[in-house]
């Protein structure tokens, strides 16, 4: 096993008024412990390409799913072992077709995967065979009207076996305008929800249209799922929506952090007619306050979310959908939110020098991922109070 560990102690001290829980720990006072550790992948390759856009996790953290786009295999991950447990390969076309790729997935159980792309959806046991097609079709569905072209964005999450899907909806071709969702495949039934002061939020899209391409920017949106909870949130601000998959009612939830603002400040561009312009633009809206979406720790039943602020890039032709993690980094945001998400307390981590991406909790610390010379690594953060 390749286990690279790199011990480092960090103690960052800041006052912060915690008017929350007056009979709790300083929240604000933490110190961070942390080493980096490798999967050990023995004669197989861990493609890390796209780094873990395309995973899901089982719900103990003690495996993660990985899509290799290029091998077309299920990349099986045991975390506690920290080894490649094995590569599921997987058939394009036929009968057990995924189709021509693997936008996003979400694991049912410990049998049964639901692998997504733009043709549509099929729920798949962990050999590569396909057990059904989950199939969007306009004309075939009640509720709430399908519109044409309207896909799950990555990712949703499958309940009732499958047989349910809570998600995103949205035509990626023609609108940047996504819905909070429920389709029932057995009922035939569709649910848009209506999210409570959604028109009050400082969203923002920006267009661009010139003889070089096409395309739309705007703030990413996330689906989480903690315990018979859906939680929408952000990169644009700290709102969130908490949708109760008991009642299927939607309420909002809202926390202003003292050491940076709440939200971007918005007055971009709706439309630009260069790419050199909509460089520009992106480098403003990266520069202000972006949030990650939140971490759950079962433990200590508290939430975690990052949030950072970017530098300018130095050159001018950097890839136009480089993201905003990627980067050079400003600043750096812990945030702490109880169970209620009333915020606890705040830290600023700018030493760390970079973003933590595609991070959660397992064995009482932050997990977060980090490419260790085209190895599959991990950084392991423990938090303690003061």
């Amino acid at each position: 096993m390749k286990n690279i560990l790199f011990p480092i102690s960090m103690l960052f001290l800041f006052s912060c008024d915690n008017s929350v829980k007056e009979d709790v720990k300083d929240y604000s006072k933490i110190t961070l412990t942390m080493d980096t550790v490798v999967v050990d992948s023995g004669d197989e390759i861990i493609n890390l390409k796209g780094g873990l856009w395309s995973s899901t996790m089982n719900s103990d953290k003690s495996k993660l799913y990985l899509w290799d786009f290029q091998a077309f295999t299920l990349d099986i991950i045991g975390l506690d072992e920290l080894v490649l447990e094995r590569k599921v390969p997987f058939d394009k076309e036929g009968p057990n077709g995924v189709g021509s790729n693997v936008n996003w997935m979400s694991l049912l159980d410990d049998n049964q995967i639901l692998l997504a792309n733009f043709q549509g959806m099929g729920i798949f046991d962990l050999n590569g065979k396909k057990l059904s097609d989950l199939k969007l079709e306009k004309d075939k569905f009640e509720g709430d009207s399908l519109l044409e072209g309207e896909i799950f964005q990555n990712k949703s999450f499958p309940i009732a076996g499958g047989s349910v899907v809570y998600g995103l909806l949205l035509n990626p071709w023609k609108s940047a305008k996504k819905s909070m969702s429920k389709v029932d495949f057995e009922s035939k039934t569709i649910k848009k929800m209506t999210l409570p002061g959604e028109a009050e939020l400082p969203e923002y899209t920006v267009e661009l249209n010139s003889d070089q391409m096409m395309t739309t920017i705007t703030s990413e949106k996330t689906i989480q799922k903690f315990g018979n909870k859906l939680v929408l949130s952000s990169t644009g601000y700290t709102d969130l929506y908490i949708l109760d998959l008991e009642n299927d009612s939607v309420y909002h939830v809202d926390y202003s952090p003292q050491l940076s603002a709440k939200a971007k400040k918005g007055g971009y561009p709706s439309e630009v007619k260069s790419v050199e312009h909509l460089r520009e633009v992106i480098q403003g809206i990266h520069a202000e306050i972006n949030f990650q979406p939140l971490i759950w720790d079962e433990i200590k039943k508290i939430f975690y979310r990052f949030s950072f602020e970017t530098s300018p890039m130095e050159n001018t032709d950097w890839p136009l959908f480089l993201s905003a993690e990627e980067k050079p980094l400003s600043k750096l945001y812990l945030s702490i939110l109880d169970e209620d998400f009333n915020l606890l307390g705040e830290s600023d981590l700018s030493h760390l020098g970079s973003v933590p991406t595609y991070a959660f909790v397992k064995d009482g610390k932050i997990w977060y991922y980090v490419n260790v010379d085209d190895e599959l690594g991990f950084v392991r953060m423990s938090i303690n109070y003061e």
